[in-house]
């Protein structure tokens, strides 16, 4: 485990995520939406001086690798939900536009209204767990960059919910103790977010640009992004311009 301090499910029923400024069922108003999630938007809020590593912007480019993506597995099958990958949620991976996401979940993927480069792939209103594909700002939907899970909830609450995992069984609601013997590589960035406050986040480095970044809130993963994100970690909300 590394420790360098910085500032800076699939429940395929109705989709929604409550993002700030993309109204109800999109992602909260407490939730990432981080400086538009491609490279070319503007930067975030300069580092403080007292790190070396710089604010963390998510990475994201119409041209995302895409890795090997499996057939749509709804999670009805005995061997249940597909595992998270550092490219993919279930079917959807890196690098699909929204309508062969759509095509090969059988749900509608299509941006929010106000932020059409989030599209909702879960959202449970009633419990507060949403599951979200970003694509480029400058070309909404053309190739998903990254994916977000969140659990409005407290994270310690969120065992009592059929909740996507990695293949490690990293989701949120776990501890960090196993997060860190899951991913013993993953390093700690302490994000001074500009748009959310201080944020403890771990990330682990994958394939093709993919990477893992976990959220730690109270010893517990609180949230998690991954595909085409910033290696030094994530911050902002998405549908902010």
């Amino acid at each position: 485990m590394n420790r360098t301090p910085a500032v800076s499910a699939i429940v395929a029923a109705t989709l929604a995520l409550i993002l700030t400024g993309c109204g109800p069922g999109s992602t909260p108003s407490d939730s990432p939406s981080p400086t538009p999630p491609v490279a070319t938007t503007s930067a975030p809020a300069a580092p403080t001086a007292t790190t070396a590593a710089p604010s963390p912007t998510p990475t994201a480019t119409a041209t995302a690798p895409a890795s090997a993506c499996p057939t749509w597995d709804d999670g009805s099958a005995e061997s249940g939900l597909a595992p998270i990958d550092f490219n993919r949620y279930a079917g959807i991976c890196v690098g699909m536009d929204y309508p062969t996401a759509g095509g090969a979940s059988g749900l509608d993927i299509a941006g929010n209204a106000s932020c059409p480069w989030v599209a909702d792939i879960v959202a449970d209103d009633t419990n507060g767990f949403y599951v979200t594909a970003l694509s480029p700002v400058e070309a909404p939907g053309s190739a998903i960059t990254f994916f977000r899970m969140a659990w409005l909830n407290d994270p310690a609450t969120a065992s009592s919910y059929e909740m996507p995992a990695t293949a490690q069984g990293i989701t949120i609601g776990s501890t960090l103790a196993q997060l860190q013997a899951a991913y013993p590589s993953a390093t700690e960035y302490l994000i001074d977010d500009y748009a959310r406050g201080p944020r403890d986040e771990w990330v682990v480095l994958g394939p093709d640009g993919n990477n893992y970044i976990f959220d730690i809130q109270d010893g517990l993963v609180s949230e998690m992004n991954w595909g085409q994100v910033q290696s030094t970690g994530i911050q902002g909300e998405y549908c902010a311009l």
